[in-house]
Parts: structure tokens; C-alpha cells; sequence
């Protein structure tokens, strides 16, 4: 259970990011505001994230990690505690968008901080509880969020936020520096020498899983963001309903973590297909989403795009973090590239949605998106697999 610890960090905060979200797409049908304010004052929060991820990364390995997680936990309790005052539309945009620096403060510098822990298993294992924990966090805050919307007072889960992001502080500063003794050194190979995989860090996958991420996220940001509003408001989708339908999504990405983590799972990597086909198949059931609305087929789609954004996340975090001595660096690429496509989701969703005046328009686009971007990852492999890029770093 000790080893378990410097994981639970993970697990709170985007519990709390989770909820946040949640709430205030909620929060802000009681404001009256519309699809597209909604879609661009997350895309703003996201803005902030994408712009600082990656120095707060780099930042993070020249002054050490607890500082800056210490202020991302400060930072998202103040913001929890101002978001019940707003009042009106332009107290949200004062408010909400500093979420997405706090952001920035935490998630670079924590996955590196993991990365770098030495004798708590291999780097493979350490992503898979990692991503356990996080995707417990993300899946379980929009649940409670929807939840309790039923509580006499909708604003409590701002509320818990504060008091989770406060024993999240805790919790980090009770966590020891690491020494240079906790640190694999740079030249460590940090994949198991039985799983006889490259030691080097193609550039063709990277590229290719980060293409992927993107997608994967710029839907992913919609779901979460957007869905809330325009499933209750339009479509007489009741919020417990919709916390079903994360609770699906969030199970089965914990089911395909495991698998992930398991040795099982290294006969998968530096290949394409375990890549390409979940993102095919998610494409097809994004355009159900956009053409019906069925609850089966819904959990169906919801429960395929688990499977898809699992896939996705793993394959761009562990191919930029394996043999890689700037992890600092690196994870700010990874958050900073899936931080755009959740920028431009709910900005682009939000908009379409009020233009077509059709709350399943989104999910058309979400569709259409992962499809092309499914021609450039397979153009990128037959224009790379066989050239000498393939051994160079990426940044």
C-alpha cells in the first residue's frame, strides 16, 4: 500500500478537475449561457495550459517537482472556492480559465516525477498505475458531479474540490525529494530487458501516437465538456444518465490501463495496428453518436472510445518518455499536444452546435476528424517506416 501512495496525487486531481468540469457545463445552464461561451471559456483555461506545459516541464527539472505540484493543488482550490460566487457569464471567463494553469503546474511535472522513481517496477508498470489512478480520478469526479445535482445545493461539489485539493497538498508534501539515489540514471534503459523492444525512441511512433492523442482528446474534450449541457438542455438526457455513460467509458479505459501494464502487452508496441483499428472502429461509432440517439448505442460508443483514448494516451506518453533523459520535456509535449485538442473541442463543438442549432453536430465532427487523421497517421507510416528518421529523437 506505501508503494501505492505517490500515485494518489494523480487520483485527486483530476477527481477534482473531473468535477469542475462537470459542474460548471451544469453550472451554467442555470447562468443561460449558450453552447459556443461554454466551448470558449474552456478552450481559454485550455489555452493556458497548452501555453505553459511545457516550461512549467521544463521549469520543473531545473528547480524540482514538489514546488511546482504544491501550487497547481493551490491554485485549483482557490478557483474551486470562486466559481460558486460567479453570478453572471463574465465572472466565469474572470474565474474559470485559471484552471488550466493550474493544470500546467501539476501534470508535466508529475509524470515526470513518476517516470523517474526508481525501484517501484519498470517504467510500463508505473504508467499502468499512473493511468489507473488518474482515469479512476477523471471517471469518478463528472460521476459524483452529476449526482449530486440532485442535492439542495448544486454548488457543494465546487466545494469538495477545495477540501480533496487541500489533502492532495498534504499528501505531496509528505512526499520526501528524491535523491539521487530515487533517480534512474540517464543512461538507464528504463524498458524490461526481456521484452526484447527497441531501446530507442522512434520518431515514427511518437508521431504517430501523438496525431492519434489529439484526436482522441479533441473528442474526449467534448464528451466532457459540452455533452453535459447539450444532453440535459437539449436532448432530455437526465444527469445521472449521463454519469452512466462516463462510469462505461472510465471502466473500460481502466480495463485496457491493466492490460497495458501487463507483460503481455509489449508485443503491441512499435506496431500500427493495435494503434490504428480502435481509432477506426471509435470513428464509426462517433457518427452513430451524431445520426441517433439510443441509449445501447450510446454505451456502445462511449464504452469503444474507452478502449480508443486508452490506446492513444498510453502509446504517446510511453514512446516519449522510454529512453528519454529530459522527462520533464517530453511530458509537456505529450500534455501540451493533447492540451490543443482540448482546446479546440469544445471551442469548435460549442460553435457548431449553435450554428446548426443540432446538439449531435459534434459528434459528426469528432467523426470526421479522427477519420482524416487516421489517412495522415497511415501516410506518416509508409513514408517513415523504412527511413533512417526512425532512430532519430523527437521532440
Amino acid at each position: 500500500m506505501k508503494e501505492l501512495i505517490p500515485y494518489f496525487p494523480a487520483l485527486l486531481m483530476d477527481f477534482c478537475l473531473g468535477i469542475v468540469i462537470t459542474n460548471t457545463a451544469y453550472f451554467s445552464t442555470s447562468l443561460s449561457l449558450s453552447a459556443t461561451f461554454i466551448g470558449v471559456l474552456m478552450s481559454f483555461s485550455t489555452l493556458l495550459f497548452t501555453l505553459f506545459a511545457i516550461p512549467f516541464g521544463k521549469l520543473s527539472d531545473r528547480i524540482g517537482r514538489s514546488r511546482l505540484l504544491s501550487a497547481g493543488c493551490f491554485l485549483i482550490t482557490l478557483v474551486s472556492l470562486g466559481l460558486p460566487q460567479c453570478q453572471k457569464g463574465w465572472h466565469l471567463v474572470m474565474v474559470y480559465p485559471w484552471v488550466g494553469l493550474s493544470q500546467a503546474l501539476f501534470w508535466p511535472t508529475y509524470e515526470a516525477w513518476l517516470a523517474e522513481r526508481q525501484g517501484r517496477g519498470t517504467l510500463i508498470q508505473r504508467l499502468r498505475l499512473f493511468n489507473l489512478f488518474w482515469c479512476s480520478g477523471i471517471t469518478l469526479g463528472p460521476v459524483m458531479s452529476s449526482y449530486l445535482q440532485r442535492s439542495p445545493n448544486p454548488d457543494f461539489p465546487f466545494y469538495l474540490v477545495s477540501g480533496c485539493a487541500v489533502l492532495n497538498w498534504l499528501l505531496i508534501s509528505r512526499q520526501s525529494e528524491l535523491t539521487s539515489a530515487d533517480l534512474h540514471s540517464t543512461s538507464d534503459h528504463v524498458l524490461d530487458p526481456a521484452n526484447d523492444r527497441p531501446t530507442h525512441r522512434p520518431t515514427l511512433f511518437i508521431y504517430i501516437s501523438r496525431i492519434a492523442n489529439f484526436a482522441s482528446w479533441f473528442t474526449l474534450s467534448i464528451l466532457r465538456s459540452l455533452t453535459p449541457k447539450l444532453a440535459t438542455e437539449k436532448m432530455g438526457v437526465a444527469p445521472t444518465e449521463y454519469g452512466h455513460l462516463i462510469m462505461l467509458m472510465g471502466s473500460v479505459q481502466l480495463l485496457i490501463y491493466i492490460w497495458y501494464g501487463s507483460k503481455r502487452s509489449a508485443r503491441w508496441h512499435y506496431k500500427l495496428p493495435p494503434l490504428f483499428f480502435p481509432q477506426a472502429v471509435t470513428a464509426i461509432s462517433l457518427f452513430t453518436l451524431g445520426w441517433f440517439y439510443h441509449p445501447q448505442l450510446w454505451m456502445i460508443a462511449f464504452a469503444l472510445f474507452g478502449i480508443s483514448t486508452a490506446t492513444t494516451y498510453f502509446s504517446s506518453m510511453f514512446y516519449g518518455l522510454v529512453g528519454n533523459t529530459s522527462k520533464g520535456a517530453q511530458a509537456g509535449w505529450h500534455e501540451a499536444i493533447l492540451g490543443i485538442g482540448v482546446l479546440l473541442g469544445p471551442l469548435i463543438g460549442g460553435w457548431l452546435a449553435d450554428l446548426s442549432n443540432n446538439p449531435q453536430s459534434p459528434y459528426l465532427l469528432c467523426g470526421g476528424l479522427m477519420s482524416s487523421l487516421l489517412v495522415v497517421q497511415v501516410g506518416i507510416w509508409l513514408t517513415m517506416r523504412n527511413s533512417n528518421k526512425t532512430d532519430q529523437p523527437a521532440q
